[in-house]
């Protein structure tokens, strides 16, 4: 029997993307076996990396892929309510440990992630080592993605 979908982070979305990411087999199996919901705002998310990384050729590839990600079976994309919205404003104002970085910088990507895992109740999926201590100190379930040897 397959158990519920896992939420993806971004992460996750560059995983699917780049086939030399070293999260991709795990990213993939997971897919496989349980299926992905994946945060419409990832796909913004890692579109920075992206152009930093590789410019903005890469850029108009990554539109291509963004343009068939719907196609893809077992993944779902995930909308952003506006209730998720005040929510991750609501993490960065009052768990500055885990939404504000060491420069002040607000991590609001990662509130928006934390605050659709908070609603939806899936295991989250992910590397980032503050959403996962995050997630235990609020009993939501996290799954370690394991990089490829």
């Amino acid at each position: 029997m397959r158990s519920g979908p896992v939420l993806g982070d971004t992460i996750c979305m560059w995983a699917l993307y780049f086939r030399d990411s070293k999260y991709r087999g795990h990213v993939l199996a997971l897919l496989r076996e349980r299926g992905l919901l994946i945060p419409k705002v990832c796909a913004l998310e890692a579109a920075y990396p992206i152009f930093r990384a590789k410019g903005a050729g890469e850029l108009a590839r990554y539109v291509l892929f963004l343009e068939n990600l719907p196609l893809v079976e077992g993944l779902e994309l995930i909308p952003l309510r506006f209730e998720d919205l005040v929510r991750a404003v609501e993490l960065a104002a009052n768990e500055p440990a885990f939404f504000v970085d060491e420069l002040g910088n607000l991590n609001l990507f990662d509130a928006m992630i934390a605050a659709l895992w908070e609603r939806l109740g899936a295991p989250l999926a992910t590397s980032d080592r503050k959403l996962v201590e995050y997630g235990e100190r609020r009993g939501l379930k996290a799954i370690r993605l394991q990089k490829e040897v």
